[in-house]
């Protein structure tokens, strides 16, 4: 059995507790969306002021406009969205809002064994830069291991999720092979 440390609230995120279900709420603003937001103005601005002037539809660059398209709405999400965790002795519910996003999932509570944190390292094509980003995952009774929740920029954030799901749920804290402690 792992020690047990209480945490304190992370940065972007908040904790209600009611007497029938604990949520947990993450915002997704940081310097990020901020960097983001710049690029697709940037991005955005050089396809229409270069494109403005084709006159064949064929020949405008699609796959630029899709991509610029996309990265406006990753932005305009990373302004607006949060994601809630809302657990209950029944379910873990996983909703990303107010802007439709993908990773919705609800998970049946009476299922899970543990939950256990893992780091993400991600490398650029060159290798001379990397993003480590931090993710949930749940071990059913059965032994199948589901990520739960991805995409959280701290460890502080993931190992506060798994504390406060287990906690709630009355799981006894383990350590698990290859995860965060």
């Amino acid at each position: 059995m792992k020690d047990f440390v209480e945490l304190g609230l992370p940065d972007k995120m908040d904790i209600k507790r009611q007497y029938n279900a604990m949520t947990i709420t993450r915002k997704w603003f940081g310097w990020q969306v901020i960097f983001l937001t710049v690029f697709a103005v940037v991005w955005n601005g050089i396809i229409f002021n270069n494109y403005l002037s084709v006159e064949a539809y064929s020949e405008l660059p699609w796959i630029h406009i899709i991509a610029g398209i996309a990265v406006t709405y990753y932005a305009i999400t990373g302004w607006c969205n949060v994601t809630n965790i809302h657990v209950t002795k029944q379910q873990i519910q996983i909703s990303h809002k107010p802007l439709p996003w993908i990773g919705n999932k609800t998970i049946d509570s009476h299922d899970i064994k543990q939950l256990c944190v893992k780091e993400k390292t991600s490398r650029n094509r060159n290798h001379n830069s990397y993003s480590v980003s931090y993710e949930v995952h749940t071990i059913t009774n059965s032994g199948k291991v589901t990520r739960l929740l991805s995409g959280l920029s701290t460890s502080e954030q993931a190992l506060f999720v798994e504390q406060e799901i287990e906690k709630y749920l009355g799981i006894e804290n383990k350590l698990v092979r290859g995860e965060l402690s």
